[in-house]
């Protein structure tokens, strides 16, 4: 009885100093599970942070490439696209005209929207500064929320149409219209003329770039993103091919500006390889948030290689614009995760 019962109480011991272990091993996975999980996110934070310093590189490559036709960089990038998809396409046996006609004639729209936005942009850098581009180039989330609300019948929230409004005043701030802010018409007339030019091609290109998201979310995910980056890379090339031709321009670059629209190419492909990195490991909310931050980066940029200094009204229309593009983002992301909550509580 001595010998059993002193087993027993053996046997109790050993039990409840298993039990005593399990807690601090399950905290310890837990913590791990956590860290998994945490490095992942600030990873894909990280990708899109470099994705929109790079492709802030990319158009102060353009602006450096001074004499330059810039819209040679579109060429350069569409060759340079298309031979990194080719491969995909081949090894996965892909169909690039798409399931049916309806489908082709959408990712038509789509590469030749993408690919009008990509040329009016960089032209647009020809007559504004490259933090004034972006900043007018940056009211496409604003459009992107309008279009969808017309285009696909999505519903439009107050605090949206407020974040509207606020992307607008932010553009009547870095345009500084004359009717508005002053200024003598004679005295700036070749700078106001050159300016308009400019607003004019970086409104159209935030235009096109908000048309191109709203075709893109309408294919939704059952289309290989190969599809929508093969027609936008022939389409681009094609189109850019057209308008140098017909305005009377070298399609082929001089020597010395080979190395700069190169470049500028090179920076944007890798820079939408990060946002696709980024997109991989974090929800779409948060990396557009961050994708905005293009605009900082293009003004920092800027400012220390050309020297150039934004506006008092100009520093204010941009930070505005910005705000509203991270609040919309954030306004989705946060929308998200309470249907998620409320799908996992039902």
């Amino acid at each position: 009885m001595n010998l059993n019962s002193s087993q027993g109480i053996a046997k109790l011991a050993m039990t409840e100093t298993s039990s005593l272990q399990l807690p601090a091993t399950s905290l310890d996975e837990d913590n791990n599970t956590k860290k998994q999980h945490a490095r992942p996110s600030m990873l894909g934070y990280t990708f899109a942070a470099f994705s929109s310093l790079l492709m802030a590189a990319s158009k102060l490559f353009l602006k450096l490439a001074v004499g330059a036709e810039k819209t040679q960089a579109i060429i350069f990038r569409s060759i340079m696209q298309y031979l990194y998809l080719v491969p995909i396409i081949t090894h996965k046996k892909i169909n690039v005209f798409g399931p049916d006609w309806k489908t082709v004639l959408i990712l038509i729209l789509r590469g030749a929207a993408g690919s009008l936005a990509a040329l009016f942009i960089t032209m647009a850098l020809d007559h504004l500064s490259l933090g004034t581009t972006l900043s007018i180039f940056y009211v496409y989330p604003a459009l992107v929320g309008l279009f969808a609300c017309v285009c696909l019948k999505e519903k439009c929230s107050v605090v949206r149409g407020i974040l509207t409004v606020l992307t607008f005043v932010g553009l009547i701030f870095v345009t500084e219209p004359t009717f508005i802010f002053g200024g003598d018409r004679d005295e700036y007339k070749e700078y106001t003329e050159s300016h308009v030019f400019g607003i004019f091609y970086a409104s159209a290109s935030a235009i096109l770039a908000a048309t191109t998201f709203t075709v893109i979310r309408k294919l939704g995910p059952g289309i290989h993103f190969s599809h929508s980056l093969i027609y936008n890379s022939v389409e681009g090339f094609i189109i850019v091919l057209l308008q140098l031709y017909i305005s009377g321009k070298p399609i082929v670059p001089c020597w010395q500006h080979i190395l700069m629209l190169f470049l500028s190419a090179l920076f944007a492909i890798i820079g939408q390889l990060f946002t696709t990195l980024a997109l991989q490991r974090e929800r779409a909310g948060p990396v557009a948030s961050i994708n905005t931050s293009q605009l900082v980066f293009a003004i920092i940029l800027e400012y220390i290689i050309l020297g150039v200094v934004p506006t008092t009204f100009g520093f204010v229309g941009a930070g505005l614009i910005l705000l509203s593009a991270i609040a919309q983002s954030l306004e989705r992301t946060v929308k998200t995760g309470i249907r998620n909550r409320k799908k996992t509580t039902d």
